[in-house]
């Protein structure tokens, strides 16, 4: 029936709805376009499995559909959701339909989600389409009626007001909905052969409808693509002359490959008949040799048991081989980084309380000094060579703008990694000043390239957040999550893994007319869309390669934003390992396909056998997800430090004021992000955590708390304060919200309600002072400071640590502190600054003083 395919046109496309593939999630439509699918597909199948199996196969289900994230979730609910309907024993109906609506729409949903990510991880490699293609859409649009003409991956289209260099590429001759309606289609034929009672022999009965589904679909291809461009060409010719051009955006909407769908559906409900009573015919009765297989024929117990281990083993053993990589033993820690064929993002001179502006913080002093409370880090200031590496066992090849590495050179890191080395290639957008380029020269015979490309986020240009994958690599299993700040991608062609493949993105090519080769921001014809590879790694002889494409990341301006120091530490720490076992992947994809092939065998003759081995297999693979993850976190822990570090912790569990994303501090009232940054000029290191995560440092600060403080985190602080845990809170009149009163009463402490105290700040002897304009009066602990005769800052000792609270702090706040990052700071400033430093010194030292006594209380002395 029509309607089956227009349900999996709907449940193709609300996959561009559930992900962020191009756009943000945009979860109600994506929930009514799944749920319109499902309903299209409700009538009741003519063969349905027995209730013991489709009890089983549901029951086989409920540990994946635990594990699965949304949207994926979705398909293992509905069959879920429909095998349990088919179980339960109610009588034949509406239930039995909407059961069946369940299963088929689930069925086709997990069959689109593998659809997608493969899709995904295929493109992200390489967007262009390979030769005859790019010829013959051009051809197509030849016969429309169009100028076109093809240069490899790149169609140019001729209107009055430019030439178009469009991508000839797979997400306009293929796009991600279309290949998931192909996909859905192929599995929509399979389960209705199989559900056609007159159709006992349905696998030899698949194959017909299922050609002239593919063939239809190939076909409609070239004419969508041609179609395609009449309509961008149209869209420009409609243009005023004196109007922006904004028609790349046709290319990435959800609803433009819905509409390009409609003539698939068509074409697929003519050319892929599932049955005569989809031709308005009554089906034939089954003839003998048709009939289903009776009872007595039916395979035995432990035949369907064992068919069904070996599917769950076979899912399991395709999974590992997917995600495992196994880690190795841990080698020396010697880090070596490139400063001498680089000036760019430089480590040698310390970001420190005394140099300030924009070079202060466009630099890796502060990430190196990190790392060297973990590794035995290290500094060439030469050419390469075998002598130097000898010594090294992870190098870092970083930004290489002042100079292009040597064939002698390169050969050196290549015989290095041979032998079992590390080495970690950071490029950065567009190629800006050769870095790329130089990079590429190394890079080649590992099998990758870096892109001389800037990638921006669809919905958000310069926003770009990822979120870790089901399985992450181990490489990336430490980080919560990362902000991008504009990348370049790499090219690694069939070799290596993909560690993060970005979504929601789009690539315009480098402006070598631009001092920095950086292009104009907007939505030209020769963009690319949709993922790209923006971390890879592979093996190499007996070592290992890390590219990563963001350069700016690692910077002291963003280096301890959540997820960074992380990244960076897990690159090094994974490519501080060597040995281990062989690339998994050519033993257990051939066992797995074995095994599959071997429970197909065992389960011939059973009729439910393809739902419950489909169950057998997604809990195969639940426990293989959970395996993985843990042979990972175990194989490669945090790395342990070998020189003390102070670590202070931002809490964001009771405060939502505003910190920074990629290096951004925007001057806000409620923002804090400079007095954060200030932090690391102490050579303390700074990290973003909430909940139990939030005592894991030196020193918890709390910018103006003012979410609900629980009883169970305010027994937590008082027993991280207890342990010897230093606790910071910074409040203000201006913060209308405050729950800093609910945080600090069993210390003793409180901001006294209804007061706004302002003037100069009297502080401890040798201490700065700064005019204070707004100001909670603090009540209890020792005075530290105080404004117009009362306390504002007091700190009490509890157990073996303190607590501190300044009722000043909005004037530590980023509208206070200069705006940006980047200030050189006048005398007034710079005591201000001075002040801070003189506050955390203090406090994490545990030497704060005992502040001056008000004027009332002196004279009274007196």
């Amino acid at each position: 029936m029509i309607r089956d395919w227009a349900a999996v046109a709907l449940l193709a496309v609300s996959w561009l709805l559930g992900i962020q593939y191009y756009h943000e999630a945009d979860w109600f439509a994506w929930v009514a376009v799944v749920l319109a699918g499902a309903a299209l597909l409700a009538r009741t199948l003519p063969r349905t499995p027995s209730r013991r199996a489709a009890g089983l196969a549901a029951a086989l289900l409920l540990p994946a559909l635990a594990l699965m994230p949304w949207p994926y979730r979705m398909g293992a609910l509905l069959l879920v959701v429909g095998l349990t309907l088919w179980a339960a024993p109610i009588p034949s109906g509406w239930p039995k339909a909407i059961g069946s609506a369940a299963v088929l729409a689930g069925v086709i949903l997990l069959g689109q989600a593998l659809a997608i990510e493969a899709y995904a991880e295929v493109t992200a490699r390489s967007h262009e389409l390979p030769w005859p293609l790019p010829q013959l859409l051009a051809a197509i649009g030849t016969l429309l009626g169009m100028v076109v003409a093809a240069d490899r991956s790149v169609l140019a289209l001729w209107s009055m007001r430019l030439v178009n260099p469009l991508g000839a590429t797979w997400e306009l001759f293929l796009d991600p909905p279309t290949f998931c309606f192909l996909v859905g289609g192929i599995l929509l034929i399979a389960v209705r052969v199989w559900a056609d009672a007159a159709q006992a022999k349905w696998r030899a009965r698949v194959w017909r409808p299922v050609v002239g589904f593919v063939v239809a679909v190939a076909l409609w291809l070239p004419v969508r693509t041609g179609l395609l461009l009449a309509l961008y060409l149209h869209r420009l010719l409609r243009t005023e002359y004196d109007d922006r051009l904004n028609l790349m955006t046709v290319f990435w909407s959800p609803w433009v490959p819905l509409l390009f769908l409609v003539p698939p559906v068509f074409l697929a409900w003519r050319f892929a008949r599932l049955s005569k009573a989809e031709e308005g015919q009554p089906a034939a009765a089954p003839a003998p040799e048709e009939a289903p297989p009776p009872a007595a024929r039916a395979p035995r117990l432990w035949r369907c048991l064992l068919a069904a281990l070996l599917a769950g083993a076979a899912v399991a053993a395709l999974t590992v081989a997917l995600f495992w990589d196994p880690v190795g033993s841990r080698k020396g820690g010697r880090v070596l980084v490139d400063e001498f064929h680089s000036t760019w993002e430089p480590t040698q001179k310390p970001y420190d309380t005394e140099w300030y502006g924009q070079d202060s913080g466009y630099n890796y002093a502060c990430i190196y000094d990190y790392c060297s409370r973990f590794y035995d880090m290290g500094r060439l200031r030469g050419l390469l060579n075998d002598a130097i590496l000898e010594d090294c066992d992870v190098l870092i090849l970083k930004v290489p703008n002042a100079a292009r590495y040597g064939p002698d050179e390169i050969e050196a890191v290549h015989r290095f990694v041979a032998r079992g080395g590390g080495v970690l290639l950071v490029g950065e957008h567009t190629d800006v000043f050769c870095v790329n380029t130089h990079l590429n020269d190394v890079a080649q015979a590992f099998g990758v390239t870096f892109r001389s490309d800037c990638c921006f986020g669809v919905d958000s240009v310069f926003e770009e957040l990822y979120n870790l994958p089901l399985v992450p690599h181990p490489v990336m299993q430490h980080m919560p999550y990362l902000d991008f700040e504009i990348s370049c991608s790499v090219a690694p062609g069939l070799s290596g893994r993909t560690l993060i493949c970005g979504t929601g993105l789009w690539s315009l090519p480098a402006e070598y007319h631009a001092s920095n080769f950086y292009p104009q921001v907007e939505y030209r014809p020769d963009l690319r869309t949709g993922a790209f590879a923006q971390l890879w790694a592979t093996r190499y002889g007996k070592g290992r390669v890390v590219a990563f494409t963001d350069s700016t990341q690692p910077s002291n301006f963003s280096a301890f934003e959540p997820g960074k120091a992380e990244l960076v530490l897990g690159m090094i720490e994974w490519l501080n390992h060597g040995g281990g076992a062989p690339n998994p992947r050519w033993l257990l994809v051939p066992l797995g396909l074995v095994l599959l092939a071997a429970a197909g065998l065992l389960a011939r003759g059973w009729d439910a056998a393809w739902l419950v081995l489909l169950a057998a297999g997604t809990l195969g693979w639940t426990g293989a997800v959970c395996g993985v993850r843990a042979a990972h976190r175990a194989a490669m822990p945090p790395p342990k430090s070998i020189r003390p570090l102070t670590l202070v912790v931002m809490d964001r569990t009771i405060t939502d004021s505003f910190l920074p994303r990629s290096g951004f501090i925007g001057g806000r009232a409620d923002g804090f992000g400079i007095f954060e940054r200030w932090i690391l000029r102490l050579a303390y290191f700074t990290t973003r955590q909430s909940g139990a995560d939030a005592f894991r440092g030196d020193l918890l600060i709390f910018f103006y708390p003012n979410q609900r403080v629980t009883p169970e985190f305010r027994d937590q602080v008082v027993r991280y304060v207890d342990s010897g845990g230093k606790v910071l809170v910074l409040d203000s009149p201006e913060n209308a919200k405050s729950t800093a009163n609910s945080l600090l009463w069993p210390f003793g402490l409180a901001r006294k309600a209804q007061t706004n105290v302002k003037g100069a700040l009297k502080a401890p002897e040798g201490w700065p002072s700064a005019p204070i304009d707004a100001a909670w009066e603090v009540t209890g602990g020792q005075p530290l400071m105080h404004v117009a005769g009362k306390t504002v800052a007091a700190t009490v000792r509890h157990g073996k640590g303190t607590v501190t609270l300044i009722g000043f702090g909005s004037r530590f706040a980023d509208n206070k502190m200069g705006v940006t990052g980047d200030i050189v700071p006048d005398a007034s400033m710079r005591a201000v600054y001075d002040l801070q430093f003189k506050l955390l010194r203090a406090i994490v030292s545990d030497t704060l003083p005992a502040g001056p006594l008000p004027p009332a209380t002196k004279g009274a002395r007196e």
